[in-house]
């Protein structure tokens, strides 16, 4: 459409043209206003999107905060189930060989060897 500025030097013959002119300006008035308004429309709707987002953003990293905490525990837990795994699987050595059942045995239930004196000493 073409723009109709008012300019004081310019007055319309007829009133048939002082309305067409009205006409215009008010269309042109009305085009301005729906233009602001979609405007205003689409930058609420982006901070909404955005807000949206954010939110979404702040769950997800809440979440891989509580994950990795989890792992590392795990992982601490599974690194003292290989120890105790690995000192079991010593001990079970161990009670094979019979100089070491021998001493686990004095030293647990109190046996003694023959002819074997037993002197308990305090810690």
């Amino acid at each position: 459409m073409r723009k109709v500025r008012k300019q004081s030097n310019i007055e319309p013959l007829n009133t048939a043209g002082k309305q067409h002119m009205h006409f215009q300006m008010r269309q042109e008035q009305y085009s301005r206003r729906i233009h602001w308004r979609r405007r205003g429309i689409a930058v609420i709707a982006m901070l909404i999107i955005t807000v949206l987002a954010m939110i979404n953003l702040y769950g997800q990293q809440t979440k891989y905060t509580n994950a990795s905490a989890g792992l590392q525990q795990t992982n601490k837990a599974l690194i003292n189930a290989k120890q105790n795994n690995a000192d079991l699987k010593q001990e079970v050595q161990d009670l094979h060989d019979d100089s070491y059942l021998q001493k686990l045995i004095r030293e647990k239930y109190m046996y003694t060897k023959d002819n074997e004196i037993v002197f308990n000493m305090p810690n």
